[in-house]
Formats: C-alpha cells, structure tokens, sequence
C-alpha cells in the first residue's frame, strides 16, 4: 500500500530520539571504540560512512542496533584509500525507522555537528546505497550543518522495486525496509534542492545486460531531479554489494571525496544521460 503524504510528514514527527545511533572513528584508528573523535584531529577534513540496509533473518534483533559494516572497517580498502585525504568516521543506526526519519533523527544530527565543533572544515558524507538517500536527505534539509559534500553509491534515490516484497525479513527491519518502495519515494520525495555550496556525486553501478547493479536501477542511482541539478554521475561497473569493496571504485570514490566537485550544465546531463541510460527510460 501507497503510504500517505500525512503518514510520511508524521514520520518525522515521531520519536526519534529513541534511535539508537553511535559514531566511530575508524582512521585514524580507534580501535573501534564508541565516541567522536577519540584520537586528536589529524587532518583539516572528515569523511563521515552512512550504510545501507543489512538484512538480519536468524537474528533480527542485530537490526535494532548501530553496527559496522565491513566496508566501514578500519581495515577495509576504502577506509585505507580516504585515510590517505580524511580522517574518516563511521556512523551506525538501528535499522527499525523509515530513512527519512534517520535523516532527522538527533543521532545523525549530533554526529555532524561533533565534527564540526571539532574543527573540520570539510565534511563528507559518503553513503551506500540507503545511506545514500539519507545523506542526500540530510544535506537538502540542514543545509548549514558544516557538510561540504555529499558521495551516493548505489543508492536507490527513486526507490528499489525489492522494497515492495511484503515478505522475507523481520517485522524490526519492516518500516526501514518499505520506506526505500518506489511509491515511497515517490511520495517522501518532498526534495528540497541541495544549495549550490554543497556539492555532489552519484556512482551509478552497473553489471552487464541489466539497467542496473542487481539491485537498483541506474534511473534511481541518478534520479531526475539530480540531473536537473547538474549533480554529476560516475560509472561504476560493480554490482551493488561490491560496489563499497571493489578496489577500484574505493578508488573512485575517493577521488570524488578529494577532487572538487562542479555541477554540469544541462547539456553535459544530457550527454551523459543519453550515454549511460541508452535512452532506456
């Protein structure tokens, strides 16, 4: 069922100060341990990870707190590539809200301005998939929040056509899960425009002979309102689950969180539209 525009106004509205959240510092590394900025400042920027949906069927009560994803790690290839530019932090949430209430919840809120209040004069966000969305939604919404930047990888900004299977997870993950639908999307997709200050890429993933990475496809990766934008997208030929793991897109996404970022014109979208959708809208 189609969620209403009142049902998803009054999802923020909800008590989301019960989210459990946590910040880690993962480079330089923490060992792990919970808390914001647990070693001095390093550096004059900060990279902060949002995930994706984790799926937790024999023991769903894993979803109903923070926890690291691999790629998060401080041994994994992307933290080792962006600790080269960043200090990099992870950030984690129970995953039992709709994502647009993560956006707002006061976790994420505080973990921002932690780094702020730190000294950084850049932040990042680089969000996987669901962790996309979110940060984009955050970005659009606290625009003066000290972000800088926002990297989506696979994000399924128009919503996952999987998200619409009513079966197959736990009733914990439910809210969480249904919130990243088509319709959803299409309904929360009250998307503020994200100010000219604060720039953007999509990574738009891609495997051969589908329109997408398995997961989402690539109109959703870079959605058109994004495009109208001139919010630039890279090709990334990973699927989905690899796309935070590969060691060439850690990479790439890298150099997008180092590079500066310039939105293209509408013909530059256009090109680049016509050339990775194949006009298969």
């Amino acid at each position: 069922m189609t969620p209403s525009l009142p049902f998803i106004v009054a999802v923020f509205a909800a008590p989301a100060a019960e989210l459990p959240t946590e910040l880690w510092q993962v480079a330089p590394d923490a060992k792990n341990k919970p808390g914001w900025l647990n070693n001095p400042r390093t550096k004059d920027r900060a990279v902060l990870m949002l995930p994706g949906l984790k799926m937790h069927l024999l023991r769903p009560s894993l979803s109903t707190r923070p926890e690291l994803h691999n790629w998060q790690e401080p041994t994994s290839e992307l933290v080792h590539v962006l600790a080269k530019d960043f200090d990099v932090f992870a950030f984690g949430c129970a995953q039992t809200i709709p994502l647009d209430a993560v956006a707002h919840s006061p976790g994420l809120r505080a973990a921002v301005a932690n780094l702020k209040s730190a000294g950084y004069k850049e932040i990042v966000l680089i969000g996987h998939s669901a962790g996309g969305v979110i940060a984009r939604l955050f970005a659009e919404n606290y625009p003066d929040s000290g972000i800088t930047k926002v990297v989506t990888v696979a994000a399924p900004h128009a919503g996952a056509e999987l998200a619409n299977i009513k079966v197959g997870y736990s009733k914990a993950q439910a809210a969480f899960i249904q919130s990243l639908a088509p319709d959803w999307r299409a309904e929360a997709g009250i998307s503020r425009k994200l100010p000219e200050k604060i720039e953007m890429a999509c990574v738009v993933c891609k495997v051969k002979r589908i329109d997408g990475d398995g997961l989402v496809s690539l109109v959703s990766q870079w959605p058109e309102e994004c495009r109208k934008q001139g919010i630039p997208a890279v090709f990334a030929p990973i699927n989905h689950w690899d796309a935070m793991l590969n060691p060439a897109s850690a990479k790439a996404i890298g150099e997008l969180a180092r590079e500066k970022l310039t939105r293209w014109t509408p013909e530059e979208a256009e090109r680049a539209r016509k050339l990775l959708f194949r006009d298969a809208e």
